[in-house]
């Protein structure tokens, strides 16, 4: 079984938990007259209120945060038809052009984890490449991060989703040593850069593969969190407190590096 599919059901396993237990609270105090507002709208965002809460005190992700306060007002005000139905047409297009070529490029928008940037910068400073390149850069989470810790480092970041692309772009504008470009990082070469960083899916890790053998120069690496190169052994793994592993693949030739090929 993926591991990633494992963590996603972890997580969501979670976050309903702290639903649960904050509408136990909430709507349970309620009953008891432990609160002096009995209003069902009322309720669903005091429930939201303490589901974030909540979610801070465990030390879960601070995205889950907007999602927890909205997440049972939203379905309140949903049910009561309350929202126009041009607004559920806006959001479509919304969603359609954050997660732009996930449904072909079977590669949703994951954001890295403050843990794996801690430990990015330390291999970034270890390393010491002249460029590196992050494949589906996303909201520029990670090149804005190393970028502004590393100035002598040419960064270069590859998103074909339009929302993710432009926020990127806003978060490194005055980061002179990073470019992020919206373009699908499989129509360019890894031939230019150092070091080149990835947090994609199963499914195209075994293309990628095979774009590393074929493209980056011997000496050169590639980072892949979480995810294997189903046919390389990882030079290195690096493991993260409270997230996924870090792989690092060294080009050392041509098929070096690589599997045994299975018995038959």
């Amino acid at each position: 079984m993926c591991i990633h599919s494992v963590s996603s059901r972890r997580a969501m396993y979670h976050f309903f938990v702290i639903q649960g237990i904050s509408a136990l609270l909430v709507f349970g105090g309620s009953k008891l007259g432990l609160w002096p507002v009995s209003s069902l709208a009322f309720l669903t965002l005091f429930q939201g209120s303490v589901a974030a809460l909540m979610t801070l005190l465990v030390k879960g992700p601070r995205w889950w945060l907007p999602l927890h306060l909205l997440f049972l007002p939203g379905l309140w005000v949903m049910a009561r038809g309350a929202i126009p139905a041009g607004w559920y047409g806006a959001g479509f297009v919304g969603l359609g052009l954050v997660y732009w070529n996930t449904f072909q490029s079977r590669v949703p928008l994951y954001l890295t984890h403050r843990e794996t940037l801690v430990e990015l910068d330390r291999l970034v400073r270890e390393m010491a490449p002249r460029s590196f390149a992050d494949l589906g850069c996303g909201t520029g989470t990670v090149l804005c991060a190393l970028a502004a810790h590393h100035p002598d480092i040419r960064f270069v970041g590859y998103e074909v989703a339009p929302i993710p692309w432009l926020i990127g772009k806003w978060k490194t504008r005055a980061l002179s040593n990073c470019t992020l470009h919206r373009k699908s990082f499989w129509t360019v070469s890894l031939s230019e850069f150092d070091l080149v960083y990835a947090f994609l899916s199963p499914v195209p890790m075994p293309a990628l593969e095979e774009k590393m053998i074929q493209e980056m120069r011997i000496g050169t690496s590639l980072i892949s969190n979480m995810f294997k190169m189903p046919g390389m052994f990882p030079h290195h793994t690096c493991l993260t407190e409270g997230t996924m592993p870090l792989y690092l693949y060294r080009q050392e030739g041509s098929r070096h590096g690589r599997m045994p090929p299975a018995c038959p």
